[in-house]
């Protein structure tokens, strides 16, 4: 049986292994097969340059890149606005005096010319009444029937009458008494004389009291004007409402004592289609703004529901200390419910597309975009089309099988070898919904 067996062994060499180009020859078992030491050593050399090939792979910087999408794009500046009236009416002191009566209170609704409440200055109590007593004193002097200065010089006129009447009798008396030689021609003359000279002073008393009568007469106007203007301030102790609107803010409290122009309260019509959304535009922005433009609006107050509008007037005057422009947008629709004081944010849409080839508006960093091909980066220069906060439109420059950096590449080169992480093109520039933290800014975050 030890025979059979033997006759199938092969014989081992009796030689020790040589050395073939420093390579040792693999060992063969008696059977005549490679031993699996051989085996194992060959695995563990494999692994180890797998190992060697995948830590120099991570040690590679990673990037994170797509392909080009397609969606809309809106090119917009943003800026945040608050509810307001067109216009308010502040309710100020027109006199000085103590806040004397309050009549209405934050929130009330009003008409126009309801009072609103009541100052009290006795000193314009006073100059009234004597204002008044002024007119009735210049009054009595133009009088005809009771006037003394009037009186005064028609007690003159008939006095110089009655002499003039006196001078008549003497001078016709002498006139008939010279054809008898009775009288000279002096004494006639000189009867003449004094009536002349009566004629002259009726004369001068009638113009001197037309002329006294014109001044009585500017007496009494400027006493009417004295009068009305006493009167004015006086009622202006009485502050009414301009408008029918509501009260905005907490009046005065009663008993203060103001000023001339202190603010006692604010009015205006907060009705929803009297209301606009002013919104605080930066100076870089202003200059892209202009009566008429789209604007796209979002209330923390209605979140989800948007909001549309246009401009409606952009005042020349800036916010010097917070460098900014007031600009006021008109809604297109009236709101229910919706208030003075509401915020929300803005986006004043200057171009926009329904449908573009798209990318992260984080593949444009700092006028860069880089591409990967073949393991390495490259800096392309395409061309590009609207800008909107998350999103940019290619014009040209970039395939769609292009694998476009989105992540920060902070110092990487181009030519540069990088590892990727491919995000694709929906998840990479989305449609936004609002589901965000910030309801209002939700709607505007696709622009």
């Amino acid at each position: 049986m030890s025979k059979q067996l033997h006759s199938y062994v092969l014989p081992c060499p009796a030689k020790p292994i040589r050395l073939i180009s420093g390579v040792p020859r693999p060992t063969r078992d008696r059977f005549g097969f490679i031993s699996g030491k051989v085996y194992i050593a060959a695995g563990v050399l494999i692994a180890i340059a797998l190992i060697v090939w995948l830590v120099l792979w991570l040690l590679l910087p990673a990037v994170s890149v797509t392909h080009l999408g397609t969606g809309p794009v809106v090119q917009a500046f943003y800026a945040t606005g608050t509810v307001q009236p067109v216009r308010e009416f502040p309710i100020k002191a027109s006199t000085a005096g103590t806040l004397e009566q309050v009549l209405v209170d934050k929130g009330d609704r009003v008409k126009a010319g309801q009072p609103l409440a009541r100052i009290n200055d006795p000193s314009l109590i006073y100059s009234a009444a004597q204002a008044e007593g002024m007119l009735e004193e210049k009054r009595l002097r133009l009088d005809a029937k009771n006037s003394p200065v009037l009186a005064e010089f028609d007690e003159k006129l008939r006095i110089n009458a009655d002499r003039r009447e006196i001078a008549s009798r003497e001078f016709q008396r002498f006139e008939a008494m010279i054809r008898t030689n009775a009288v000279s021609k002096t004494d006639r003359d000189q009867s003449l004389d004094r009536m002349k000279m009566l004629d002259a002073e009726n004369e001068a008393l009638l113009k001197q009291r037309a002329a006294k009568l014109l001044e009585l007469q500017r007496e009494l106007s400027t006493a009417q004007a004295g009068r009305d203007t006493a009167q004015w301030y006086l009622d202006q102790q009485t502050l009414k409402a301009p408008i029918d609107g509501v009260v905005l803010d907490r009046p005065t409290s009663q008993g203060t004592r103001v000023a001339v122009n202190d603010s006692v309260m604010r009015i205006a019509d907060v009705r929803p289609a009297n209301l606009v959304m002013r919104a605080q535009v930066d100076e870089e922005d202003v200059t892209h703004c202009q009566p008429g433009q789209l604007v796209r609006m979002s209330l923390y107050a209605f979140p989800g529901r948007p909001i549309t509008g246009h401009v409606r007037q952009v005042y020349d005057e800036a916010d010097t200390s917070r460098r900014t422009f007031e600009v006021d947008v008109a809604f297109d629709e009236s709101i229910d419910r919706m208030a003075a004081g509401m915020t929300g944010e803005l986006a004043f849409v200057e171009s926009e597309k329904a449908s573009a080839s798209i990318l992260p508006s984080t593949a444009l960093q700092g006028g860069r975009v880089c591409v990967v091909r073949d393991g390495r980066l490259v800096d392309i220069e395409p061309q590009i089309g609207l800008r909107s906060v998350e999103r940019i439109e290619v014009v040209s420059g970039i395939d769609a099988k292009d694998a476009v950096v989105v992540s920060p590449l902070g110092s990487l080169k181009s030519g540069q070898r990088v590892r990727t992480h491919m995000v694709e093109p929906a998840d990479a520039t989305p449609v936004q919904t609002n589901t965000m933290a910030n309801p209002a800014a939700a709607n505007l975050k696709a622009f």
